[in-house]
């Protein structure tokens, strides 16, 4: 908060010029989960910051608004941002036909709220089946989409749902190189490509908090020690929801043989959240005294717990991006993160399909500290990304430009084509005269042009380059298209 205090007290760069010097832009930020906010808000506190050259509107939807997953809209207010609107988009049910269908309700509700918003532009965060309702309705109603983590590489439908967005997207905030190149690869436009780090890092490579055992004890107990306890957090895999259910089964029974305070956190809102958590009540982890089973935690302090833990286990894109700023040692179970990049500090069991198995890992990672890793940003995603927000032209024409690779000319033909004459340029050097004429593919002799040949060489290439201008020129007049000289 003290960072983006001196942020405001800042002389404002003249940058509104572009827009209008009263224009100031108006950013509309729509948030769906706990695991969004998380990257959104160091930029929501960013563009509050600055009231000199932005507006903030504030959009709350999906998961945020259940019970089941904590109120986590709370997390907001709690924050002192206002909350312009909150939308109830999900349907329940937790099966494919619900995130379907949850999809269907937000693309009802949203284009009202846009209508009366009015943003010139709405950030959209990575690859919830939320994010794709958001960027559909703000793509389809001519407002600029800017795109936060794009061109990464996961598993599970998240992959797809991530790309579709880029494509619907305008502007592109990226994480690491790999996603930049994805992004270029996918024929987006490098000049709307800002590699600016992940805006999460800003906060956890500055989190000092000196009383984290306070914490700790707060969600483990008063007798939990540093690096003594694990943090589980594993999410249904949609493509695959009957496997993900047993290796969540097999998982508990790992960390239930472990014998270590474990804090586990429920899964997601996608398809496959009720099973496990059936059998998460099957086990009795709820009421076991090794287990803490909770809705959700403050993102500052779960960051602190992951900092402090001896492992993480499961299969969230935390622990193989924002855990790896601290060291945490990390087993990522299944494909849901497969082609994520991480650090040293992740062990993959991608084939977890024994307790033994996953016991096994638990052994070799717990209690270990790896050194930070810096993959997913620098901690200063937050100014740059403000920086690109206050270039971004709303003259520039609103239709996107993909950079296609070349390909072969077109083999449709056009009716001027077939009236032309397909010639070429004959050049004669000839001994007293150069000579230059327009011939046709059958040979014949179009027009002829005749100049007496000068005695200097540099002459004489002047003399033909001058003499070939003047055919090339003439042959439009006579329905001539020059193919090549020869």
């Amino acid at each position: 908060e003290v960072y983006f205090n001196n942020l405001a007290k800042q002389k404002p760069k003249e940058v509104m010029e572009k827009n209008g010097s009263n224009h100031k832009l108006r950013v509309c930020v729509a948030t769906c989960n706990r695991a969004d906010y998380s990257k959104l808000a160091p930029i929501m506190f960013g563009i509050k910051a600055d009231p000199q050259f932005f507006e903030l509107d504030v959009v709350v939807l999906g998961s945020h608004l259940i019970d089941d997953y904590g109120n986590t809209y709370r997390m907001i207010e709690q924050d002192d941002f206002d909350i312009h609107t909150r939308l109830h988009t999900i349907v329940r049910g937790e099966d494919e036909a619900a995130m379907v269908e949850s999809v269907g309700l937000a693309l009802v509700k949203l284009p009202d709220v846009l209508n009366r918003l009015k943003p010139d532009i709405v950030i959209v965060h990575g690859d919830r089946f939320d994010a794709l309702a958001l960027a559909t309705s703000a793509a389809l109603m001519n407002i600029r989409i800017l795109h936060i983590e794009g061109g990464e590489v996961s598993g599970t439908i998240d992959d797809s749902i991530r790309h579709a967005i880029t494509k619907l997207a305008h502007y592109h905030v990226c994480c690491t190189r790999s996603a930049e190149q994805h992004l270029i690869a996918m024929c987006e436009d490098h000049d709307r490509i800002l590699l600016a780090g992940c805006p999460s890092y800003d906060k956890l490579l500055s989190a000092k908090n000196k009383d984290y055992m306070s914490i700790i004890s707060t969600w483990l107990g008063e007798d939990v020690k540093t690096r003594d306890y694990i943090v589980a957090l594993q999410h249904p895999v949609t493509t695959d929801i009957k496997h993900s259910i047993k290796m969540f089964e097999l998982t508990l029974d790992a960390l239930i043989s472990f014998n270590k305070r474990t804090l586990v956190l429920f899964p997601n809102v996608d398809a496959g959240n009720k099973e496990m958590v059936r059998v998460m009540r099957k086990k009795g982890i709820e009421h076991h005294p090794n287990f803490r089973a909770v809705k959700h935690v403050p993102f500052d302090q779960f960051i602190q717990l992951v900092a402090h833990a001896g492992c993480m286990i499961g299969n969230s894109s935390c622990g193989v991006r924002e855990v790896g700023a601290f060291g945490t040692p990390v087993i990522n179970l299944g494909t849901r993160q497969t082609g994520r990049e991480t650090g040293e500090n992740v062990l993959h069991v991608r084939d977890a399909d024994t307790q033994d198995k996953i016991l096994h890992a638990l052994q070799l990672q717990f209690g270990k500290q790896y050194p930070c890793s810096k993959i997913y940003g620098d901690g200063n995603a937050v100014p740059r990304i403000l920086k690109f927000l206050k270039s971004i032209d709303l003259k520039e024409p609103l239709q996107k430009k993909f950079c296609f690779p070349p390909v072969k000319d077109n083999i449709s033909q056009d009716i001027d084509h077939i009236l032309e004459t397909q010639s070429a340029l004959a050049v004669d050097l000839g001994g007293t005269n150069l000579r230059v004429a327009i011939v046709s593919m059958k040979g014949e002799i179009v027009k002829k042009y005749t100049q007496l040949n000068p005695k200097t060489y540099e002459d004489r290439l002047e003399l033909i380059l001058k003499m070939c201008v003047e055919a090339a020129s003439e042959a439009v007049n006579v329905n001539c298209r020059i193919l090549g000289v020869g």
